[in-house]
């Protein structure tokens, strides 16, 4: 996927994936998780410079700052916050932080007293990526459950095998492996 042909340039980007996209991204968790189009950090840093995931960050932070309604994190504290979650956290899309900055101010990780802390952002990531891991684990599961389902409907009883292969009828699997291995056995030597 090219980012910039979905996304446009940096200033488009930055405009699209303002703090107003966090509710789309809280309305449907799962698209944020699993929505292979949106880039993810260090894709950006690819795409837009080494300065992009910080640039887009930022926005987030100061909003969640703004929404909190206690002292405010400085710039500085704010641009170190944005670039050390860049780097530890490259992997994850924007649409996952976007949905991580929404989960905040809904105070699922905690609450502010006093003053935003940059700390207390980072300990939230981490309750965060537990949340991650386990939506990871559940579609996983899902993806395998489909997959097993598949693979039933197309499945055949071992009397069926049989049938289809000439052997005498049997109903125990490892029965036709011993039958098998048999005749494996009598087969006639190649020349």
């Amino acid at each position: 996927m090219l980012v910039r042909q979905k996304y446009g340039n940096r200033e488009q980007f930055l405009e699209r994936m303002n703090p107003s996209s966090q509710n789309f991204a809280a309305q449907y968790p799962v698209k944020a998780f699993f929505n292979e189009t949106a880039p993810t950090v260090t894709v950006l840093r690819h795409t837009y410079g080494a300065n992009m995931p910080a640039m887009w960050m930022l926005p987030q932070i100061f909003d969640l700052c703004e929404f909190t309604g206690v002292r405010k994190m400085d710039e500085h504290q704010a641009i170190n916050l944005a670039n050390v979650i860049a780097n530890e956290y490259g992997y994850l899309k924007v649409s996952e932080l976007l949905l991580f900055f929404y989960r905040m101010k809904t105070g699922r990780y905690g609450v502010f007293f006093g003053a935003v802390d940059p700390m207390r952002i980072m300990e939230a990531l981490k309750q965060f990526m537990n949340e991650r891991s386990l939506e990871y684990e559940k579609r996983e599961n899902e993806l395998k459950e489909r997959e097993r389902e598949e693979s039933a409907k197309n499945a055949i009883t071992p009397r069926e095998y049989c049938r289809n292969h000439g052997y005498p009828e049997m109903d125990n699997v490892l029965d036709i492996i011993e039958y098998e291995r048999k005749l494996e056995n009598v087969k006639p030597p190649k020349d």
